[in-house]
């Protein structure tokens, strides 16, 4: 037998003054769900479409995304070059630094490979143990 979950019921009167403090502060639905306790994330929402309140915060609050292109992309880069220059220089020091760890592996392995060749002993793992 399934239980139902306990939905919290709220008093006009409460979610009038939730919505009143809201308009009159503007701090944010998230900030007046934790101080108040209130269950759910959207009730400050829901509560203002209900009772017939508009949200002249709402525009401001959540960012307008358009389109992300290549080309808006490469407006936004041209504008950084000094920020280009010194990301090729990071790239550039980062592939250096890749390099030496590679060849830094591979001498690892070569001595590896020679250790056992003269001491007789497996040093590396075999694929079949656990």
């Amino acid at each position: 037998m399934m239980t139902k979950l306990f939905q919290p019921h709220y008093e006009e009167t409460f979610k009038r003054e939730v919505i009143q403090e809201y308009l009159a502060t503007g701090c944010t639905k998230m900030f007046l769900i934790r101080k108040y306790n209130i269950q759910f994330k959207s009730a400050i929402q829901t509560w203002m479409r209900i009772l017939g309140y508009s949200d002249p915060y709402r525009d401001q609050q959540r960012p307008k995304f358009g389109k992300i292109t290549f080309t808006s992309l490469a407006k936004r880069s041209n504008t950084n070059t000094k920020s280009r220059t010194e990301l090729q220089k990071r790239v550039q020091e980062l592939e250096r630094q890749l390099e030496d760890e590679r060849l830094r592996s591979e001498a690892y392995a070569r001595i590896i490979e020679k250790a056992e060749k003269e001491l007789k002993i497996p040093i590396r793992k075999k694929p079949s143990t656990k």
